[in-house]
């Protein structure tokens, strides 16, 4: 690749190498010549851009969990098979290669996010090997035809996207999503309102038979419009051929490989032996035509696809193109992989709602002062009175709200992230980009000396008004961590869980089942059996009573376990009322517990700490005790500070209140309870009062 460069584009190759040892690491050299050249020629070898893409690349595989591609491993393997992401063999008139999701073969409840984005980076990868794609860039078609409700996955899409636009070396160039009635339904608006705010002028909804108007007919498949008979299964052997021999397919691969086995696989500190001398590219002076080679082959004779069964066994037919298969059989006879965990990306834009928009792995953090700032949430100077926090609704509007929650997304968490990140604990992390603060994490008994896992769950301590460790926040326990989880709750002297998720929403699993569901059934988990004692169902929530048993000492304690149902699919609910009536509940029977408690309780007044979790740990959960915050103090005080709780809660579970709206429903919850307490009259809201650009 490197001969077809000019003489500035070589010293622009170098120039990429210098900035990148002063951002990333002095003196090591992170990738060859010829992946760095990928990252020039996308941004028109601007090396400051380049660079910016390079590390926005590093950092969405890291996020994601894709330090490594085995595209014969499991489930990545049958992900590759099931060919809802495929490169076409043909280009446009202006020469960008091809790429097609197909919607109706993708099946949320048994893929995985990860699984998805390695198969789409893999075949890029192996797409922009080719200089004609690199300098002439790619389209990206999402497929909707005769896709259902049930191949809908917001989270995904989110993902793609951003992975397409601002974090793959290659140039976008066009979005066309080939529109069903699906695409203009309700479900769909939070994403075509991403899409336009993301993309702008690079998107364009077509029909099936539009798409001709666009790219060349000879080029799109026949079901599109088109009249080319692409064969994916061809197309991935291909792929899987243009590896084969070299020992860790392109340097990136190195660079990956060794966050691994580094203990801090996030940190920034990177260890590669990668350096222009030594890498070899085995596709440096080859690459050269594989993709048109594997074209120009099978449409001539589809039939002849080489040593295929060598990768993809018995399973495939020669004649598949893609459309056909059912994505719900493994092709290797196992059952499907488990349901997707990993959480959408942040959109930039407003219109992400709850369970949408998880923050990405903080890359950077700021020090911790040499005095912590205290984080319980004292009746300090600063907060306003119910007047006055109308009117500061008012004067801002919606839009102010919303500026009021960016500026406090935008600042990097204080502390660190290191024992999260321990590859031992990775694997108990629900998201790999939610993770606990050091300084604040719960730390269990260690249990077995030679275990360093033995004493990490994903769970913070949060501070509430007036209480240290009031809460604690967690996310949804895995099954691996039921037994954890547990354990926790027995050690700290829980006596309430308030779960504010459920178990499935969307189709997707955001918590584990981790009680037993029935009157009189037991379930063991650990060291602990627990028993559900009696159910109580309220209109918005139900309240389970459990007997917690630990077979060890032969003890018993109750746990109420709580759990709110009504928390809308997509953003928050449009009253508080019900939520109001939870948070009280769950206020009445802390202080009941408590003083059923008794002696045995020998910590700080006010009990034990409430755990709370939803799916993260941070959106609804942050929401929760954000509001029982505020409203303990407005009913100490009088005032209330929505912006500094939520700043001080994020000092201990990083991130907590994932979203703008979450961030609005507290003030109007706010608002709400003062309302139904009598201390504030009915507000009449002008249009105005509420608009916002989106709106």
């Amino acid at each position: 690749m490197a001969e077809s460069l000019t003489a500035q584009e070589e010293l622009t190759v170098e120039e990429f190498f210098t900035e990148l040892k002063n951002r990333e690491q002095p003196n090591v050299v992170l990738v060859s010549q010829n992946t760095a050249v990928k990252f020039l020629m996308a941004r028109k070898f601007d090396v400051s851009r380049a660079i910016d893409l390079f590390q926005a690349y590093k950092n969405t595989r890291l996020k994601e969990g894709i330090y490594n591609i085995s595209p014969d491993e499991e489930p990545l393997r049958s992900e590759l098979l099931s060919g809802k992401f495929t490169v076409l063999p043909g280009r446009d008139a202006k020469g960008a290669a091809l790429a097609l999701f197909t919607a109706r073969l993708h099946r949320p409840d048994v893929t995985t996010h990860k699984a998805v984005l390695q198969a789409i980076i893999y075949q890029l990868d192996r797409v922009i090997e080719s200089v004609e794609t690199q300098r002439d860039g790619l389209i990206f078609i999402y497929d909707m035809t005769s896709s259902t409700y049930g191949n809908f996955d917001y989270e995904l899409c989110v993902k793609i996207l951003n992975l397409l636009k601002g974090a793959f070396p290659a140039r976008l160039k066009c979005v066309f999503i080939v529109s069903s009635p699906l695409w203009f339904r309700a479900p769909f608006a939070v994403l075509r309102l991403f899409v336009r705010e993301k993309l702008r002028e690079r998107v364009c909804t077509v029909k099936a038979h539009e798409l001709a108007n666009h790219i060349p007919m000879e080029s799109l498949p026949e079901h599109l419009g088109g009249s080319s008979k692409y064969n994916h299964v061809a197309w991935i052997q291909s792929c899987v051929n243009s590896t084969e021999g070299q020992q860790n397919g392109d340097c990136m691969d190195n660079l990956f490989h060794s966050y691994t086995v580094d203990q801090n696989p996030a940190s920034d500190g990177l260890n590669s032996n990668c350096t222009p001398q030594t890498v070899t590219d085995n596709t440096k002076h080859q690459h050269n035509h594989y993709h048109e080679n594997w074209t120009s082959n099978l449409h001539a004779d589809p039939s002849s696809l080489g040593n295929l069964q060598n990768w993809n066994s018995s399973v495939v037919t020669a004649n598949y193109d893609g459309a056909d298969i059912d994505s719900s059989v493994n092709t290797n006879g196992r059952k499907p992989p488990p349901q997707s965990e990993t959480p959408p990306d942040t959109p930039l834009h407003k219109h992400a709602s709850e369970e949408l928009a998880v923050p990405p792995l903080p890359q950077k953090s700021r020090p911790l002062p040499l005095v912590m700032e205290m984080s319980i949430h004292l009746p300090e100077d600063g907060g306003m009175h119910i007047q006055e926090l109308v009117q500061h609704i008012k004067r801002k509007k919606k839009k102010g709200i919303y500026q009021e929650y960016e500026d406090i997304r935008k600042e990097p968490p204080s502390g660190t992230f290191d024992y999260s990140k321990k590859p031992c604990n990775q694997i108990k992390n629900r998201y790999s980009d939610v993770l606990c603060l050091d300084q604040s994490r719960v730390k269990l008994n260690v249990v077995d000396d030679d275990d360093e896992t033995s004493d990490y769950i994903n769970a913070s301590f949060m501070d509430g008004y007036k209480r240290k460790n009031a809460y604690v926040a967690a996310q949804g326990p895995l099954p691996k961590t039921f037994g954890d989880f547990w354990r926790m709750v027995w050690e700290q002297k829980v006596l309430i869980i308030v779960m504010t998720t459920r178990v499935v929403e969307r189709g997707r699993i955001k918590c584990g089942q981790y009680w037993p569901l029935e009157v009189g059934q037991a379930e063991e988990y650990g060291q602990f059996l627990i028993r559900n004692i009696h159910i109580e169902m309220f209109q918005d929530f139900k309240l389970s009573h459990l007997e917690v048993y630990n077979k060890e000492t032969g003890e018993s304690r109750d746990v109420a376990h709580y759990l709110y149902m009504i928390w809308p699919d997509f953003g928050v609910p449009k009253s508080a009322s019900a939520m109001l009536d939870f948070r009280s509940q769950v206020k009445q029977h802390q202080e009941a517990a408590l003083q059923a408690f008794g002696s045995e309780w020998t910590g700080p007044p006010g009990g034990p700490p409430i755990v709370v979790h939803c799916s993260a740990g941070i959106g609804r959960t942050g929401t929760f005790c954000t509001l029982d915050i505020c409203l303990s103090r407005l009913e100490d005080i009088g005032t209330v500070d929505v912006n500094q709780t939520v700043k001080r809660m994020r000092t201990q579970r990083a991130f907590s209140i994932q979203t703008w709206d979450q961030y609005y429903f507290c003030y109007m919850a706010v608002l709400e309870y003062a309302q139904r307490r009598g201390l504030l009259a009915q507000v009449e809201w002008s249009d105005s009062d509420l608009e916002t650009d989106s709106e």
